[in-house]
């Protein structure tokens, strides 16, 4: 087995580069320690109508089809009022083919672009978000903080995936 402690002190002015050495190690894993502290993961903040109005506003993310091979799909939300029925429209931009093909003409604009109106959204019990829009189905959490953030899953129009947005 290598011994580094040996090799170092071995070395000409052996004591103090041991001493560089570990004062550098030290200074790599406080790096480190600080790192894996910036990306901690956010707190989930339950729903209420107490903090509805930090939800209103536009909201800018991304839609993952997992029913159907795809690359994630620019999506905006944008929720309207701050109180329970909770009112808003979600626009899907430039959707392949094989999935607006499945959305109703009427929903659809030039570029496949696919806008879904709820006007419904509720809180559940759990405190998340639920919107509904026909059998159109979206439930978000809340993960408040610096950049604001709603993560979910759906259910458009025979399409299941996962949803995620940062507030604009």
């Amino acid at each position: 087995m290598f011994d580094v402690y040996g090799y170092l002190k071995n070395l000409k002015g052996g004591e103090k580069a041991m001493k560089k050495t570990i004062g550098l190690v030290g200074v790599g894993l406080l790096l480190v320690s600080m790192v894996l502290v910036s990306c901690a993961p956010m707190q989930k903040t339950a729903v209420t109508k107490s903090n509805l109005s930090s939800l209103k506003g536009n909201w800018q993310g991304w839609t993952t089809f997992s029913s159907v091979p795809s690359q994630p799909v620019l999506t905006n939300m944008q929720i309207t009022n701050d109180t329970v029925p909770v009112t808003g429209n979600i626009t899907l931009t430039n959707l392949p083919d094989p999935v607006a093909d499945r959305f109703p003409a009427d929903a659809k604009t030039a570029g496949n672009n696919v806008t879904i109106n709820f006007s419904n959204g509720t809180i559940t019990d759990q405190g998340t978000l639920i919107g509904r829009s026909g059998e159109n189905f979206l439930e978000m959490t809340y993960y408040a903080g610096e950049k604001p953030k709603l993560s979910g899953w759906f259910y458009y129009y025979y399409y299941k995936g996962t949803v995620e947005f940062t507030k604009k």
